[in-house]
């Protein structure tokens, strides 16, 4: 299998701190899988074949962030993995959640916690470093997971389901819609000593049995659409983590959710980036 081409486009904005986000929310309707904030704006990367156009357009695209004027450059770029493998080592430092949960490369030293766990990114998103992994992988150790099925819903470096089953979870599973990231799980798996089933998926047709948990940090949009699936494919009882969305927009996810008599339990937040969690 060839190595996948990614884009990087990167967004300058005339006032980041207060059109990132508005942009992020934008950019959410599109295919782009990984975000990088800058100084002066964000860059979002996406797999050439899965970017539907060859240009973005700031007034065409982005509606309500060109409206605020704020869009004063995009520019695009294509990385090679071999220059994405470089730039990434040259700037990832290990994560750590309190002395609980470490996340690191193969080349960092090991960590003084209670779970280590070693992610290659390479392509995939899920290094435990934007704001919704960090919240999703607190939550995880939040939960009682011994004995436990648990399926990682858009796993990219399967770091959720990884973790879960270094806490005890048994039958965990995980899929993806990136053939890429379906390898990178696999490897991430091995590299961690524990058990992962993964398959490449693009929707829950494949998934035809229920767990005990659900693991799912996409998107809003995604969110919503899937809300009927994570019901059908949770145990009565199941718990559900979700993130990948903004405060602003737990209101709808919650009224989405509680139509599939799911209970909301609560959420965190980081930066605005919200992880939320719901009962059956």
């Amino acid at each position: 299998m060839a190595d996948p081409v990614y884009l990087a486009y990167s967004f300058r904005l005339a006032d980041p701190e207060s059109a990132r986000e508005v942009l992020l929310a934008e950019l959410s309707e599109w295919p782009f899988d990984t975000f990088e904030e800058t100084e002066d704006g964000l860059i979002a990367y996406v797999e050439k074949r899965q970017m539907p156009v060859t240009a973005l357009v700031a007034e065409d695209h982005f509606p309500i962030t060109s409206g605020l004027t704020a869009i004063t450059e995009i520019k695009v770029d294509e990385i090679q993995q071999e220059n994405w493998n470089a730039n990434w080592e040259s700037s990832f430092e290990p994560i750590q959640i309190e002395d609980r949960i470490a996340v690191r490369a193969p080349f960092h030293h090991p960590c003084k916690v209670d779970i280590e766990l070693i992610i290659e990114p390479k392509m995939s998103f899920g290094t435990g470093h934007h704001q919704t992994t960090y919240q999703m992988l607190q939550g995880i150790d939040a939960l009682d997971l011994k004995g436990k099925t648990v399926l990682d819903v858009g796993c990219g470096t399967a770091v959720l389901a990884i973790l879960a089953a270094k806490k005890g979870a048994i039958g965990v599973e995980a899929f993806d819609c990136d053939d890429w990231c379906v390898d990178n799980s696999r490897e991430n798996a091995e590299r961690n000593g524990v058990d992962l089933k993964v398959w490449q998926a693009h929707d829950f047709a494949a998934v035809q049995k229920q767990y005990d948990v659900l693991l799912a940090n996409i998107n809003k949009n995604v969110l919503l659409q899937q809300v009927q699936d994570y019901a059908r494919a949770l145990k009565k009882g199941g718990v559900i983590l979700i993130s990948g969305f903004y405060t602003e927009d737990v209101s709808d996810l919650k009224m989405a959710f509680e139509a599939y008599r799911f209970t909301y339990q609560g959420h965190t937040v980081k930066d605005n980036w919200v992880c939320a969690k719901f009962i059956i």
